[in-house]
């Protein structure tokens, strides 16, 4: 359920000194052209917008660390439209908001909440938000494994990362009943109890042309494009492949977990997807490093083949990345040096 908060609480926690490749890459950042915002806004009590989702003419970011937990946003100023959500356990209540799923595109008003803690979903109206009215929020369970990176296809299912079952993503009927696992963990990668699940936690986003998806590792350089059943298409050419690094741990019950260890580091932090492009937001960073190393200034860009198109650089480092259906304008979201939403204009049509 790309529990990026587990992970970072470690982080803080830990100093490790950067290594030559982490300076190659921060020098190579410098050399390249940034796009710069059009637009931002910044505010302290945003907290940490982890997820961002263009819906109509609106943006609505989620906060993982304060109330209101949802943020509603004008798309072209940025203006703040109005915020929602408080913590708790009661229905429209959030432990752990994770990802803002939109509605069915005849619904251009609604989206859904995915609270990781819960496991549900509740679905919110943005007009009702925008009013400051909200009126009987609906919350409904999922079903089976944990998801946390969840995605619905026009066929009406539902798909998930997480910490799933056998495997990386699951698959959900559309009443949000678990179905089964379609993607397991690659053949070579062994190791007991929970840690595979952790160690290959992923972002899984969907082709909007339907029957394609795609899974982002958190602590790996992999991006797998497969169909709905888990057969793989292509796997993505990416500039920095690596596998998850980890050492073997064991939880206070004695459970086999995954801990964290001085080689882990973020791979891909976010994931975005068009018609025409998978959109990687892609740190490198080692875990232990001091700082913030999950957030970062680089946007790797595929196509739904897997071919490398070209790597953007942001002149801020960000922590969530969204993408207009048209691939003219790229919204990020980050921590410092204040919380901050900004829209950046994405080079021409086929990213010359």
């Amino acid at each position: 359920m790309l529990r990026r908060w587990g992970i970072w609480s470690l982080t803080a926690a830990a100093i490790c000194a950067c290594g030559p490749a982490d300076g190659a890459r921060e020098a190579s950042h410098e050399a390249q052209t940034a796009l710069i915002p059009e637009a931002v806004f910044s505010d302290d009590a945003l907290g940490s917008i982890v997820d961002l989702a263009p819906v109509g003419d609106r943006l609505v970011g989620l906060d993982a660390l304060l109330d209101p937990s949802v943020h509603v946003f004008d798309r072209v100023s940025l203006r703040r439209l109005g915020s929602y959500g408080r913590t708790g356990d009661g229905p429209g209540e959030f432990k752990d908001p994770e990802q803002i799923v939109p509605g069915a595109p005849n619904s251009p008003d609604e989206v859904w909440i995915l609270d990781g803690v819960h496991q549900r979903l509740t679905r919110l109206s943005l007009d009702e938000i925008e009013a400051g009215q909200v009126v009987d929020p609906q919350t409904l369970p999922m079903d089976g494994p944990n998801a946390g990176s969840l995605v619905q296809v026009p066929d009406g299912r539902w798909f998930a990362g997480g910490w799933i079952t056998e495997g990386r993503i699951a698959r959900y009927h559309a009443d949000r009943s678990y179905d089964r696992t379609i993607l397991g963990f690659p053949p070579d990668a062994e190791a007991p109890g929970m840690t595979l699940l952790q160690a290959y936690e992923s972002r899984v986003v969907a082709d909007p042309a339907g029957h394609r998806l795609a899974a982002a590792t958190l602590l790996g350089g992999l991006l797998e494009i497969f169909d709905y059943d888990g057969v793989p298409t292509a796997r993505a050419a990416v500039p920095d492949p690596f596998p998850p690094s980890w050492v073997q741990g064991r939880s206070r019950g004695g459970r086999a977990v995954m801990s964290v260890g001085a080689e882990t580091r973020y791979g891909f932090t976010d994931l975005a997807a068009t018609r025409r492009y998978l959109y990687g937001l892609f740190s490198g960073g080692r875990v232990m490093q001091d700082g913030t190393p999950w957030a970062t200034h680089e946007v790797q860009v595929f196509t739904w083949e897997g071919e490398y198109v070209k790597t953007l650089y942001l002149d801020r480092t960000a922590q969530a990345i969204a993408v207009d259906a048209s691939d003219a304008w790229l919204y990020a979201s980050g921590p410092a040096p204040s919380p901050w939403v900004a829209r950046f204009r994405l080079p021409g049509p086929a990213h010359e």
